[in-house]
């Protein structure tokens, strides 16, 4: 790693968020400061972290010198970003989940195909998987489409990750740089022009369609999103969640709110109305809370999906009271400077 300290020049201010969980936060906080190849300054979003890990994050960020913002409670990832942005003066900003590790040179390569292209938005290689195998892992996204086609009934959504399923050492000499309709919140560069001229995050979006916003909204003015295949990424998974983090996860994909999300969502870009694939990511995803692999043997697959999406959301109903609601007014990006 080259000396990562802000200085003067700092051309890039990494902001971490909450994605669905904590323990793995401090293993990738730990990543970002192993792997990072230029200077940086960072912003430490934590929403309602177990006490003993936000104290070791904090202890770890403000002892090099960076900024740690502690929530009362669970927040969603647009609220944590929208509470960065006021504080985010270099030319780029790198949005980081706290589950994602990283490949030596990810940064110097989002930053320089930025630099090269004039990009908006720039996508990494995204792999999925334990962390320990990287990058001996699938891709995740890998650039991809996000499409509209106009129907007599609004506006029909067409959305495929790049490789998906594929595996990244089968397939790397065949990503290319290129431009690109979409990105992931795991790790996406964002040209600080940009989000001065598409505004704050929307509040209303929990986590689904977030990214799919921000495409939206940048590629209406003109803004041009970029995948760079050089930097690779991972979003960590593989390990059971504990104890501690399962009312978050519950909270952070309960239905309800997902749903009417999503709902908003498609109301606010006329799109034609289809939560197939949302509905079948939740009955599915939350099942990391609750495996439940012997009662599946004995019952069913059908009844064990039931059972933890009862139980799923009736942690997320307890753990509402936690729930930190969105600044619907969020302050903008801090006003410009000269980088």
């Amino acid at each position: 790693m080259l000396n990562a300290a802000p200085n003067d020049q700092t051309l890039v201010t990494i902001v971490v968020a909450p994605r669905e969980r904590f323990e793995q936060a401090t293993m990738s906080l730990e990543a970002v400061f192993e792997t990072a190849d230029l200077p940086f300054r960072m912003i430490y979003v934590d929403g309602g972290s177990p006490k003993a890990i936000s104290d070791e994050l904090k202890a770890n960020v403000e002892s090099r010198g960076h900024t740690f913002i502690r929530r009362p409670g669970y927040v969603t990832p647009n609220d944590a970003r929208n509470t960065a942005l006021p504080l985010v003066d270099t030319r780029y900003v790198v949005f980081i989940d706290n589950d994602v590790v990283f490949a030596p040179g990810w940064l110097s390569a989002l930053v320089n195909c930025a630099e090269e292209t004039g990009a908006g938005l720039v996508t990494p290689t995204i792999l999925v998987g334990p962390a320990a195998r990287m990058p001996d892992l699938k891709i995740h996204h890998a650039g991809g489409i996000l499409k509209l086609t106009e129907t007599g009934h609004g506006r029909d959504m067409y959305r495929r990750h790049g490789f998906e399923h594929e595996s990244y050492l089968a397939r790397k000499d065949e990503l290319v740089r290129e431009e690109t309709d979409s990105t992931e919140f795991h790790v996406v560069l964002a040209r600080r022009e940009m989000l001065e001229d598409i505004g704050p995050f929307d509040p209303n979006l929990v986590g689904f369609t977030d990214e799919i916003d921000m495409a939206f909204k940048a590629k209406e003015k003109g803004w041009k999103i970029w995948f760079e295949p050089s930097s690779v990424v991972a979003y960590a998974v593989g390990k059971k969640l504990t104890w501690r983090e399962i009312p978050y996860f519950c909270l952070r994909w309960n239905s309800a709110k997902c749903m009417s999300a999503e709902r908003y969502f498609y109301k606010k870009w006329n799109l034609v109305p289809e939560f197939s694939r949302q509905h079948g990511f939740l009955r599915d995803h939350r099942r990391h809370a609750f495996p439940f692999k012997g009662l599946q043997k004995i019952v069913g697959w059908r009844i064990t999906v039931t059972f933890t999406t009862l139980l799923c959301e009736a942690i997320a109903l307890v753990t509402s009271i936690r729930f930190v609601k969105p600044d619907m007014s969020p302050k903008p990006i801090a006003s410009a400077v000269t980088d």
